[in-house]
């Protein structure tokens, strides 16, 4: 019978937010609404502020604060609004984001196997804070992960830690060994034996001369998308396990 890994973390995979595990955008119960009553101005206000890559960068980085670029808006608030609505909902909103609820219970699959997941992800301030609410209530059980639908919290659990630019302060192209390699040396593992799951082509392939392994995800998964994905992941794992016997 051939060896078998351990059930333990000697391996981890980093997966991204926007664009792998989730698409929507901030704000979405405004934007997304075109009856809200302020669905015009922060449309407008959130498209020229996201075609500023420099600013949306610093906020990324945690150079830059919500409440800062909240300022920067010219939204007029009548009195049938908190001071604090727009802010407030950037964090409330992030709650809202629907998830990719199969790849959701794939990485909690891979995670009950002895595999780490870990978030990693080019992400602002009212960002975090959502995750850290979320982590902060009650845990998932697996029933509740294979469940119809995963919510924002459920998957905010599945994570064994986050890594958010915003408390990195560096994005992951810039620099992946400050990005990652606090964690990596933290848990004993080298970048040999980490999994990217990214949908953006620079910072796979800054991963990758690390020293790392990447999976480009270019597209909305599909069933089958998320199958052969889901493959890919097993085949990773298989070969890290057979190239590391004598961890096994």
């Amino acid at each position: 019978m051939p060896p078998r890994c351990k059930p333990v973390r000697d391996k981890v995979i980093f997966v991204d937010w926007h664009g792998v595990l989730s698409c929507d955008p901030f704000w979405l119960s405004i934007l997304h609404n075109s009856d809200h009553p302020l669905h015009s101005q922060l449309t407008e206000a959130a498209e020229v502020l996201f075609q500023d890559e420099s600013l949306i960068h610093d906020w990324m980085r945690g150079d830059v604060s919500a409440h800062q670029i909240l300022d920067r808006f010219d939204i007029k608030l009548d009195d049938s609004f908190p001071a604090d609505y727009l802010s407030r909902k950037l964090v409330e909103d992030c709650q809202l984001m629907q998830v990719n609820q199969r790849l959701v219970q794939i990485l909690h699959e891979i995670r009950q196997q002895g595999i780490g997941i870990v978030l990693a992800t080019d992400n602002m301030d009212c960002f975090l804070e959502a995750l850290l609410d979320a982590n902060a209530q009650r845990p998932i059980t697996t029933q509740s992960v294979e469940g119809a639908t995963v919510s924002f919290r459920q998957a905010a659990q599945v994570f064994d830690e986050v890594l958010c630019s915003c408390s990195q302060r560096v994005l992951k192209r810039e620099n992946p060994e400050r990005f990652y390699g606090n964690w990596l040396s933290a848990h004993a593992l080298e970048f040999e034996v980490a999994l990217l799951l990214d949908d953006l082509e620079v910072n796979c392939s800054a991963f990758q001369r690390a020293g790392g392994n990447a999976i480009q995800i270019t597209d909305q998964l599909s069933d089958n998308d998320l199958s052969l994905l889901k493959t890919q992941i097993q085949d990773w794992s298989h070969e890290h396990c057979q190239s590391s016997l004598r961890q096994c």
